[in-house]
């Protein structure tokens, strides 16, 4: 198995090709009236010393995308760690280089949820697409052989002056532990509405819309992942006993958990918690 795992990582670089939905999002991105932006935010860290140490020592990977050239400007020293990569291969490479690394039964998978973020949030007025932030979850192949399954959390980090968004941070995370099984997941919420919006690939295959948690709904699995039960969540909120477990339930169907114990842990590895 070991050598198996090894043999993928070796070829994988060139045995798996873009996917159509990641180039489709490209031409997107490099098509829009951007306006340049002033700096490279690798330089502008480097000119803070202690921003600079934080995010080295994070116990997150962080990386900054420039979304009108498709290259990381910043990738924190940690990288190697999580995805056994240098930062070099990123800044050299850009968003292409991931491609190659990630698993390949999760490349195409993941391109085609990515791109359905996008579709929405490109579709909002260009003042609230700033309010967005969404994650998604994929595994990528380590040059050892070992895969990993990671949280990638992304936030709009610059604008031009038209209001297109030229530069989203990204924040990545080991999920290994937390989520077992292969369905590659994506979610997005915005500031402005504390809506949750999330589909799958499952729910692709279903051919379901993508699904929404409202922020009454929001507000009770924070509470659920902190620990409190239906009493004293109706409590807090100063709803009703009943009320609470009817949110419960219809949350569980929303999200195909079955108890407490798993739309927390699905909770928690999507970033909601």
């Amino acid at each position: 198995m070991q050598a198996l795992a090894e043999g993928l990582s070796a070829t994988m670089l060139h045995a798996t090709p873009e996917p159509e939905e990641y180039r489709s999002l490209v031409n997107v991105w490099r098509n829009r009236n951007c306006a340049s932006v002033p700096g490279n935010y690798g330089d502008v860290f480097q000119d803070s010393p202690l921003l600079l140490a934080m995010l080295n020592s994070s116990p997150c990977v962080i990386k900054v995308l420039n979304l009108c050239t498709q290259q990381y400007e910043f990738v924190s020293d940690n990288v190697f760690e999580l995805f056994g990569y240098s930062k070099n291969e990123f800044l050299q490479h850009g968003l292409s280089f991931s491609n190659t690394i990630a698993h390949p039964e999760d490349l195409q998978h993941s391109w085609k949820l990515i791109k359905k973020i996008w579709d929405f949030i490109l579709h909002v007025p260009l003042a609230e697409q700033v309010q967005y932030k969404f994650s998604y979850d994929f595994r990528i192949v380590k040059p050892c052989g070992k895969v990993v399954r990671v949280l990638a959390q992304n936030s709009v980090l610059q604008t031009d002056s038209h209001g297109n968004i030229t530069h989203v941070l990204i924040v990545y995370s080991d999920i290994s532990h937390l989520k077992k099984h292969s369905d590659v997941a994506t979610s997005f919420i915005s500031s402005g509405t504390s809506v949750y919006h999330f589909t799958s690939v499952e729910d692709n295959k279903a051919g379901s819309t993508i699904k929404s948690l409202s922020k009454r709904e929001l507000e009770i699995v924070k509470l659920m992942s902190e620990g409190y039960s239906s009493k004293l969540i109706a409590d807090k909120l100063f709803i009703s006993f009943h009320t609470v477990n009817t949110h419960r339930q219809k949350i569980m169907e929303k999200t195909n958990t079955h108890n407490t114990g798993g739309l927390v842990q699905y909770a928690v590895s999507q970033g909601l918690v």
